[in-house]
C-alpha cells in the first residue's frame, strides 16, 4: 500500500517564493501536498482545522512576521512540527524561532530540495517521538502505582500521579530533593544503603519497605527498583515503582487474627466438653446428698450453695461450647434483679468474709 502524501501548509505572501517551495518539494523522493496561504489571517483559519502534518511559516507577512504567527499557533494547540523560512539568515531570530517553538529554522537562500525533504522528515519524526513520549507519561500518570526516578545521588527526577496519591506530595514540591529522607524514617537509612548495592550489582531488586506520607502517616509498599543506564552503559538514575499494599497487610494480620480465634475456639470447645463430663457427676452428687443427709439448715445451704454454683459453671461450659460452634446468640429480656442478686451471692462466696457487700436495688427494677 502506498503511503499517504505528507501534508504541507505554506504561509508565504510571495507568490515566487510558493513556487519555488512547491518545485523544491515536487524533486524530492517523498510524496508531498502543498497548501499556500498569502495572508496572517488565512494561516490562522487553516491552522484551526489541524489537517496538516507540518507547517512552513515565512519570516516576513506583510504588517505581521512568522514568528508571531509561530507563537499564535502555538498558543491555540497547533500540534504539528513548524519550520520557520527567511530570506536572510540571522541568528538572533534563529534562536527566537526556536524558543518559540520553531521545529526548525531555514535559510531560504540556501534551501536545496534534498534540505527542505530532509527538514520536514526529521521534524515530523521528532514530532512523532515527543507525541510517544507524551503518550508514555499520561500512561504513567494513569498507573495507580507510584512511580519515581532518582539519581544516584537520591535527587527525584520525576514523580507521576500515583505518587502524589500515595505520598501526599506534589512533584513541583519534591523535585531535585531528597527522596530517601522524606520518604524514610533516619532509622531505615541503611537499608537502603544496601538496597542501594543490590541494585548496583545485580541492576534490580524487589520486597517491602515501611515508608512515611506527607502527613506522617506510615504505610507498607511492594517496591521495585531498577537501574537505567546511559548509552554508555553507565549507571544514570534509579526507577522505583511502589504499590501501597498497607490495607493488604492489615487485611492480613485480621485474617491470621481470625484463624487464631478460631483455633482458640476449637480447643475451648474441646475443653468445655471435658469439664461438662466433670460437672455433670458433681451435680448428681449434689442432688444425692440433698437427699441422704439430714434436714439440716446449714447442710442444705452448702449443699445449694455447691449446687447453683455447680448448675452456673455448667451455664458457662455451655456458653463456652456455643461460642466454639459458632452459634449465633439471641437478644433476650434479662431480669436484671435476680442478675444483681446473683452476682451479690457469688462475690459473698468468693471475697473473704471481712469484706462485706451491700446492694442497693431500686423496688421497682424487675
Amino acid at each position: 500500500m502506498d503511503n499517504p502524501p505528507v501534508q504541507v501548509l505554506l504561509v508565504d505572501d510571495d507568490e515566487d517564493d510558493y513556487t519555488l517551495t512547491r518545485d523544491l518539494l515536487a524533486e524530492s523522493p517523498t510524496n508531498f501536498e502543498l497548501e499556500w496561504v498569502a495572508t496572517y489571517e488565512a494561516a490562522l483559519a487553516q491552522i484551526d482545522q489541524r489537517e496538516y502534518d507540518v507547517y512552513l511559516f515565512d519570516y516576513r507577512l506583510g504588517e505581521r512576521n512568522g514568528l508571531e504567527l509561530l507563537r499564535e499557533a502555538v498558543a491555540r494547540g497547533c500540534q504539528g512540527p513548524i519550520i520557520l523560512l527567511t530570506g536572510q539568515g540571522a541568528q538572533e531570530v534563529d534562536m527566537e524561532a526556536i524558543k518559540a517553538g520553531a521545529a526548525d529554522y531555514l535559510d531560504k537562500s540556501q534551501i536545496s530540495s534534498h534540505w527542505l525533504e530532509r527538514s520536514i522528515r526529521y521534524a515530523i519524526e521528532r514530532q512523532q517521538a515527543q507525541q510517544k513520549i507524551r503518550e508514555q507519561a499520561a500512561l504513567l500518570d494513569v498507573a495507580t502505582d507510584g512511580i519515581l526516578v532518582i539519581n544516584l545521588q537520591d535527587q527525584i527526577l520525576f514523580w507521576n500521579k500515583g505518587a502524589q496519591q500515595i505520598y501526599g506530595w506534589d512533584s513541583e514540591e519534591l523535585l531535585d530533593k531528597d527522596a530517601h529522607k522524606l520518604l524514610f524514617k533516619e532509622e531505615k537509612l541503611p537499608r537502603l544503603a544496601e538496597i542501594q548495592q543490590i541494585v548496583a550489582l545485580k541492576g534490580n531488586w524487589y520486597g517491602e519497605l515501611q515508608q512515611v506520607t506527607k502527613q506522617g502517616k506510615e504505610i507498607t509498599v511492594q517496591s521495585r527498583w531498577t537501574l537505567v543506564q546511559n548509552y554508555r552503559q553507565q549507571p544514570q538514575s534509579i526507577l522505583i515503582v511502589n504499590s501501597d499494599i498497607t490495607e493488604k497487610k492489615q487485611l492480613e494480620a485480621q485474617f491470621l487474627r481470625a484463624q487464631r480465634m478460631e483455633s482458640i475456639g476449637t480447643l475451648a470447645g474441646g475443653i468445655a466438653h471435658d469439664l461438662n463430663n466433670v460437672l455433670a457427676p458433681i451435680l448428681m452428687s449434689v442432688q444425692l446428698l440433698a437427699l441422704s443427709i439430714p434436714d439440716d439448715d446449714r447442710s442444705q445451704q452448702w449443699l445449694e450453695i455447691l449446687e447453683n454454683n455447680t448448675k452456673r459453671g455448667a451455664d458457662l461450659v455451655k456458653q463456652v461450647v456455643s461460642f466454639a460452634r459458632g452459634i449465633k446468640g439471641d437478644h433476650t429480656i434479662v431480669q436484671v434483679r435476680h442478675l444483681l442478686g446473683e452476682i451479690r451471692q457469688i462475690a459473698q462466696e468468693t471475697f473473704p468474709k471481712l469484706i462485706k457487700i451491700k446492694t442497693d436495688i431500686p423496688p421497682n427494677l424487675w
